[in-house]
């Protein structure tokens, strides 16, 4: 009987690690008290971030106690801020008085407010609980920094327009510097002198996105490519609308070069070109089919005086050195056989008829000996106010009389001082420039000067390899017949006189 009674004490002993034998008063199992504490802790920016929350009873029983539990949104958002429980079960086994949850945190980057959720106590066996919600909240611990706004840049783009189908302009548009934004930019074609259908395809609702990170694009734009010998054509993209970028400048150009030749053709006494071109206009001209110099688009030049060159001649608007006739103009220059004066003509379009661009067309026939200096060319109208060589020159075309063979093509202006460049064209002995007609060109436009002879192109000028702004203003045609000079020299004794500069016509196409 005594052992007995000793058997609850030796029970106690034997669990004393885990098990209280605490009774109530009726001897029946304790009921303990749940207790959980609200927990706050940092974000992160790992994907192994936990909330641990503690759960405790207050005191140990014999009975399992089971705690079912879920997780509810306060402003932090499921799938957004952590990851969801639902009907999840905490178990204290008999004796265990301490237990905690785990609730997974979706970290990111992006700075934001704290934010709250709740976990919630759905039900509760063999133990009482005074709170059934507790919250966790999740610090904010990242830094903001705005989205950065770059810049848009993109550049102007030169191509051969080809003569096959499949020719397309690659313009490149650049972000300054990466975002996370989405960069979105929106674009049309906008005709300049080149026109959609005839020379590209237009493209009314372009878009270029820039994905986040990306810095560069590509856009193409077909062009209509042709065999066609024409102005080199321009046209616009322009920017209708950007989101997250900026931009200085909202078009930007495309500009088709002609790659296309031209065949002169040839009658008997020399080439030839019509009066008209596939796609360009005739402007002006002059075909000299009247009995006398047209007066409303020409003046004289007078006088002498070495005009600069050292030259000998004098000018004059007398019919024996400047005669319309047949068809034809002639330039003469005479040499008094008693006086041994030289007389010529240099006829002008100044204040008349002035020129800004164009295709240029003039056949002519070139006279021939030492000392005789021909010229087909062109002066700045400004040439009053800016003087020479600000005002620009160009020479269509000069000649040396002792050399039939050559003609040159020069551009003359001003870049801290006078300034020239040209080339010169040659031909075969048969083909001289003082019994054949020649046709001397020129295609000048916007940012160049092309020059041919019978539509041999042979040289060129831009606005990358001169000064070329003089260039970019009006001119006016001047035709003359020099004699003697510091380029030629003067004439001897197997110059023979008279000699003459024969032109058939002058053209100007735009």
């Amino acid at each position: 009987m005594k052992n007995i009674r000793l058997f609850p004490f030796v029970l106690c002993l034997l669990f004393m690690s885990g098990w209280s034998c605490k009774k109530t008063p009726d001897n029946t199992p304790v009921v303990p008290k749940l207790t959980f504490s609200n927990v706050s802790l940092p974000e992160g920016n790992s994907p192994e971030v936990k909330a641990v929350v503690s759960f405790n009873l207050s005191e140990a029983t014999t009975n399992t106690v089971s705690v079912r539990w879920s997780t509810a949104d306060s402003t932090a958002m499921a799938g957004k801020d952590y990851i969801a429980v639902s009907n999840a079960v905490l178990t204290f086994l008999p004796g265990e008085t301490t237990k905690s949850i785990e609730i997974s945190i979706i970290s990111d980057t992006i700075k934001s407010p704290d934010k709250v959720l709740f976990f919630k106590i759905d039900s509760i066996s063999n133990a009482t609980a005074s709170l059934r919600k507790g919250s966790v909240t999740i610090l904010n611990d990242d830094t903001y920094t705005p989205p950065v706004i770059p810049k848009l840049t993109f550049l102007d783009v030169s191509l051969d327009e080809g003569n096959i189908t499949g020719t397309k302009a690659s313009v490149s548009f650049f972000l300054s510097e990466a975002t996370t934004n989405t960069v979105t930019v929106t674009w049309s074609t906008l005709d300049g002198t080149a026109t959609s259908g005839q020379d590209y395809t237009a493209v009314p609702n372009g878009l270029i996105t820039f994905l986040p990170g990306e810095t560069s694009k590509i856009i193409q734009i077909p062009i209509v490519s042709d065999t066609i010998l024409e102005f080199n054509k321009n046209f616009y993209f322009t920017i209708n609308s950007i989101t997250n970028a900026t931009a200085d400048k909202l078009q930007g150009k495309v500009t088709i070069l002609n790659d296309d030749s031209y065949t002169a053709l040839k009658a008997a006494d020399g080439y030839i070109t019509p009066d008209n071109y596939p796609r360009m206009t005739l402007t002006w001209s002059d075909e000299f089919n009247g009995s006398a110099l047209d007066l409303t688009n020409w003046k004289y030049d007078l006088g002498a005086g070495g005009w600069g060159n050292n030259e000998l001649e004098t000018y004059t608007n007398s019919s024996d050195n400047c005669f319309v006739q047949n068809g034809y103009l002639t330039i003469r220059a005479l040499k008094n056989p008693y006086s041994g004066v030289y007389t010529s003509a240099r006829i002008l379009t100044q204040g008349k008829k002035e020129f800004k661009y164009g295709r240029i067309d003039i056949r002519a026939r070139m006279p021939v000996g030492q000392g005789i200096w021909p010229a087909l060319w062109m002066l700045g109208s400004n040439i009053s106010s800016a003087g020479w060589p600000a005002c620009g020159e160009i020479d269509i075309m000069e000649y040396l009389g002792n050399d039939p063979l050559t003609v040159y093509g020069t551009a003359h202006y001003n870049s801290g001082g006078h300034q020239y460049i040209g080339s010169n064209f040659k031909v075969s002995s048969a083909e001289n420039y003082h019994e054949m007609f020649h046709v001397f060109t020129i295609i000048w436009q916007e940012n160049s000067i092309d020059w041919y002879v019978d539509y041999h192109k042979y040289f060129t000028v831009t606005n990358t390899t001169i000064k070329f702004d003089a260039f970019n203003l009006s001119q006016f045609f001047i035709m003359n017949v020099a004699v003697g000079g510091a380029w030629p020299g003067n004439p001897n004794a197997s110059t023979v006189f008279p000699q003459e500069m024969v032109v058939d016509y002058v053209r100007v196409f735009n």
